[in-house]
């Protein structure tokens, strides 16, 4: 199937104008418009599951802003077919920006104070879910998280009582009520401060699993789900049991792009002509397209089919997701929507697709900058660790890169940088030993930027690889200074 030449260029002028977000946040929700719900993420919005874990870029604030938003609530309550959502309020426990805007989350300088104050983390959380409750309620609370969760301390009975009151309401209501809790690693400036503050939420989320009506939801990085010290409490094993992992298949990456294209009158007509010669079948804007047998061809049209002039150089559809990919074998929809966007204003159009190979490799290139500011937003210290390592080659042994911090005073500067930033460096140089620059590569392997391929070598995956101007043969090139 081919395309014509005004119709190449139409879907290439949609595909220049996206906009890929670079992050979201829980209290200020994506429009209901932009949100693209992939079936395999039907589980993520689940009341019932309360630990929903995943890498920066992989979509937790979206959820967590989609179920705070009353409207937008409704909106994928209907499209995933799961009414239950419709009948649950929810409350926004923590997020970021807590403090800064509109509601019961309390900030982290306020979570550091009760801290030092000596306020147990479990009451503190207790006395958040408190507040939250009485919002529908109309209880009268202290206004004040301090007084409330002293209270809650001396009082375990007149809380609990509260609480059993308060799922009364929510049955008499027919309603579910939710609690949910965003961006685990703003708790605080340390992980002195939020791995306490991370185990009260964890704690409360399984203590909230004996109410018939009130439930918790929490959004972790993937980092903090594999701290076990966060994880240090009876029973964890009954959380951890039931998380759902936060991912994108290839096949849902491409049907968001496909909903994007069908978003758009100039590139629909286009995609729907294609549609009606593969399936005889037509499209509109709420057309899933979600089976690799129609996206391949459809995306051939508009990409070509191969990188390069036949096969040895590999399949533009797979191509794409293999070289955005970290180390847990996930792209990100940003780092893919930016791949397309740059490589439709990428160098001279093609003449016969919206976009080639070469607007693609370039694509890539553009993409694992983007991706790692992206995750430079979590990880302030990751450029640093990044930068000391240019000019080598992967895969190689850890030695290597182990070598090249030491003459670089690679862990000195992600102190300083922790310091500075007031947020917290790799977890796993908590109480470090001896051999801090190891620990930095456990660090690194434990959020997907590196990756063990056998037991004397580590790669690192273009996506990071090509920002981090190393080389790796057969792989894409790190872009020109000039570029």
């Amino acid at each position: 199937m081919k395309l014509e030449s005004y119709e190449c260029d139409k879907i290439r002028d949609v595909l220049k104008g996206l906009d890929p977000k670079s992050s979201s946040s829980a209290a200020q929700p994506l429009p209901i418009k932009q949100i693209y719900a992939p079936n395999a993420h039907r589980n993520a919005l689940d009341i019932e599951r309360p630990l929903v874990v995943g890498n920066r870029g992989t979509g937790k604030s979206v959820w967590s802003g989609a179920l705070a938003d009353k409207d937008t609530r409704f909106a994928i309550a209907k499209s995933y077919k799961m009414p239950l959502l419709s009948q649950t309020e929810v409350i926004l426990g923590f997020h970021e920006g807590a403090g800064q805007v509109e509601g019961i989350a309390p900030s982290s300088r306020t979570l550091s104070a009760l801290l030092k104050n000596g306020i147990s983390p479990e009451y503190i959380w207790i006395a958040v879910l408190l507040k939250a409750v009485s919002v529908f309620t109309g209880t009268r609370q202290s206004k004040s998280i301090s007084d409330l969760a002293t209270w809650v301390e001396k009082n375990p009975e007149a809380c609990e009582e509260r609480l059993r009151k308060a799922d009364q309401f929510f049955t008499k209501q027919n309603k579910k009520f939710l609690i949910v809790f965003d961006a685990l690693d703003r708790l605080g400036s340390s992980w002195h401060e939020i791995r306490p503050l991370t185990n009260g939420i964890l704690k409360l989320a399984l203590e909230m699993q004996g109410y018939k009506n009130l439930r918790a939801k929490v959004f972790m990085r993937t980092d903090q789900y594999k701290d076990a010290i966060i994880f240090n409490f009876p029973d964890a094993s009954k959380i951890r049991a039931s998380t759902v992992q936060l991912s994108w298949h290839p096949t849902e990456l491409y049907g968001l792009l496909f909903k994007l294209l069908m978003a758009d009158n100039r590139s629909l007509t286009p995609i729907d002509r294609l549609h009606r010669a593969l399936t005889q079948t037509a499209v509109s804007a709420y057309t899933d397209i979600s089976t690799p047998e129609i996206q391949k061809p459809l995306f051939n049209s508009i990409a070509g089919e191969f990188m390069g002039s036949d096969h040895r150089r590999g399949r533009s559809y797979t191509w794409i997701i293999d070289h955005l990919a970290d180390a847990f074998r996930e792209t990100t929809p940003r780092s893919f929507l930016v791949t397309l966007q740059r490589a439709a204003n990428g160098r001279v159009p093609p003449s016969n697709t919206v976009i080639d190979h070469h607007g693609i490799r370039e694509g890539v290139q553009s993409a694992s900058g983007i991706r790692v500011d992206q995750l430079s937003e979590d990880y302030p210290w990751i450029s640093s660790a990044l930068t000391d390592l240019e000019g080598l080659e992967v895969p190689c042994p850890p030695s290597i890169f182990v070598k090249r911090w030491i003459e670089h005073g690679t862990i000195k500067t992600i102190l300083d940088i922790t310091t500075q930033s007031q947020l917290p460096g790799p977890v796993e140089l908590e109480g470090m030993s001896s051999r801090p620059e190891s620990l930095l590569i456990d660090s690194l392997i434990n959020i997907g930027v590196i990756e063990v391929r056998s037991e004397e070598k580590i790669n690192m995956p273009d996506i990071f690889r090509v920002a981090a101007k190393m080389k790796r043969r057969g792989g894409v090139r790190p872009p020109s200074p000039n570029k």
